[in-house]
């Protein structure tokens, strides 16, 4: 497949999945803020159940120590594989010498020697940051900061399972396929972006 049809290809899923995604947290967090008013009413009486605590944004609470931590954590992290991508596009697609895509193409060797230990380490400590946070908070108002973290933690693991080779290798090329995808990437950040507007 062409580079310019799989870019395509990436740019119609990207529209998809924000299509399908935007509209629910706002909606949802639309409905909670009337709904908290709207159901005050039946405030009151011990033994009375309000309705609005189970689906009004009172119930929505986030950690924002824990919270913190994972975001500025996942940008450290990831910073060297940031960094390998930027390079590739521009390697792929900018109009420069061959003399300067070398040097570039070192570069990026370099970062990569140094910094990609730390995104082996960092992000399985991260994820069981991120599940911290979400056992210290509450959402009632949507449940795309846990698909998120679902889809973070299937990413998480196919990395590991490409660090340490724990499948036959002929699927580590399928895994790499799948741990690398900027769809996947693209779909996670959405989510948890997102959701956390939604909560905010």
């Amino acid at each position: 497949m062409k580079t310019s049809a799989r870019l395509f290809l990436v740019g119609i899923y990207c529209a998809l999945a924000l299509g399908v995604l935007m509209p629910t947290p706002f909606s949802s967090a639309d409905d909670h803020k009337d709904g908290k008013k709207h159901f005050q009413k039946y405030d009151g009486k011990k033994g009375d159940w309000n309705l609005g605590d189970i689906v009004g944004r009172k119930r929505d609470k986030g950690n924002e120590t824990t919270g913190q931590m994972v975001a500025w954590s996942l940008a450290a992290a990831n910073l060297t594989v940031v960094i390998s991508l930027l390079i590739r596009a521009i390697r792929r697609f900018a109009p420069i010498s061959q003399d300067v895509k070398k040097s570039i193409w070192k570069f990026n060797s370099i970062q990569k020697k140094h910094l990609m230990r730390f995104h082996y380490v960092l992000n399985p400590l991260i994820l069981a940051i991120a599940f911290l946070h979400w056992s210290l908070s509450r959402c009632a108002s949507t449940s795309l900061p846990e698909w998120g973290l679902f889809m973070m933690s299937v990413i998480v693991a196919l990395g590991v399972v490409l660090k340490f080779k724990l499948c036959p290798h002929t699927l580590l090329r399928r895994v790499y396929s799948a741990h690398t995808q900027p769809v996947l990437v693209l779909i996670l950040v959405s989510m948890l972006v997102i959701g956390h507007l939604a909560v905010d």
